[in-house]
């Protein structure tokens, strides 16, 4: 005697998919918070007195840290996602205008331990987030046929 089961038949491709969207999601809050500690610490260490760039290196954490909390809540996990590839994607930005002419009047010389890592944790937050945001259930084609 079969039963049916009263729960939707979920494919292995859509379970896949959840699984590889979560360790994305998770990777990038890593990544975000490791972006957020350096730039506390070179803030402490180096930019406290540095008019503009100081500050900006603490906002960065704040807002890092919000996008965080964001992404701990499946309500707002996209929005801060996006949020987090922004701010990520401004701080590298930033990184490669003060290598330049300078940025806000700071000019950065020689490549550092520090700068090397906010290189790593800005740019794979980058990559993981967009990639978590490319796996949500309405923007990818995959997931909706293999729900059918």
């Amino acid at each position: 005697m079969a039963t049916s089961s009263p729960l939707p038949r979920v494919s292995s491709k859509v379970a896949a998919l959840d699984a590889a969207a979560a360790a994305a999601y998770a990777l990038g809050a890593l990544l975000l918070a490791g972006e957020a500690a350096v730039h506390v610490q070179q803030y402490v260490a180096e930019f406290n007195d540095v008019r503009w760039i100081g500050p900006l290196f603490l906002a960065n954490a704040a807002a890092v840290v919000l996008t965080i909390a964001g992404l701990s809540q499946p309500r707002t996990r996209p929005l801060a996602a996006l949020a987090g590839v922004v701010i990520s994607a401004l701080a590298l930005g930033s990184l490669v205008i003060s290598y330049g002419n300078g940025l806000f009047g700071w000019q950065e010389a020689g490549f550092r331990t520090p700068v090397a890592l906010a290189l790593i944790t800005e740019a794979g937050a980058v990559i993981l987030l967009a990639t978590a945001l490319m796996l949500e259930p309405g923007f990818n084609s995959a997931r909706r046929t293999a729900n059918r």
